[in-house]
């Protein structure tokens, strides 16, 4: 298939008329005739411009589809949008990663109580953090 075959199946895609696609993209009719029959090939401000339209421009010029379908540009665009523990907690959920929480480091104490465990994100700002020295124990020492 030809870059000429291509530009009117994403034409038609668009459902727009030719005279309609070579307005949009700054050209007459009669030149978006031509592009359609090969016998021009369009330069970068018409292809910048039917970008905008929402035609698949690679796919045009090499016949590959590149974009993206609308719920995987909005699944990405939320990736991009989320916090490190909402993409751990996705990953985890997709099963494809261990959630960053079960990754972070660990701390040993030995021969202490930790009364309280918190895993994950903890937001502490504006809070008073207590720590309370252990009591004493009956235990005679050794």
């Amino acid at each position: 298939m030809s870059v000429g075959n291509r530009l009117k199946e994403e034409r038609k895609r668009l459902g727009m008329t030719q005279e309609a696609m070579g307005l949009a993209c700054g050209v007459a009719k009669r030149t978006q005739i031509l592009f359609e029959q090969d016998a021009h090939l369009p330069g970068g401000a018409y292809f910048v411009a039917a970008d905008e339209l929402g035609m698949d421009v690679v796919y045009v010029l090499v016949g590959r589809r590149e974009r993206l379908s609308e719920a995987d540009a909005d699944l990405l665009d939320a990736w991009r949008n989320a916090s490190v523990s909402a993409r751990a907690a996705a990953l985890a959920a997709l099963g494809g990663a261990v959630p960053a929480a079960a990754a972070a480091p660990r701390t040993t104490f030995e021969n202490t109580s930790i009364g309280q465990q918190i895993s994950g994100d903890v937001d502490l700002r504006g809070q008073k953090i207590v720590v309370k020295p252990p009591k004493a124990s009956n235990k005679p020492s050794r």
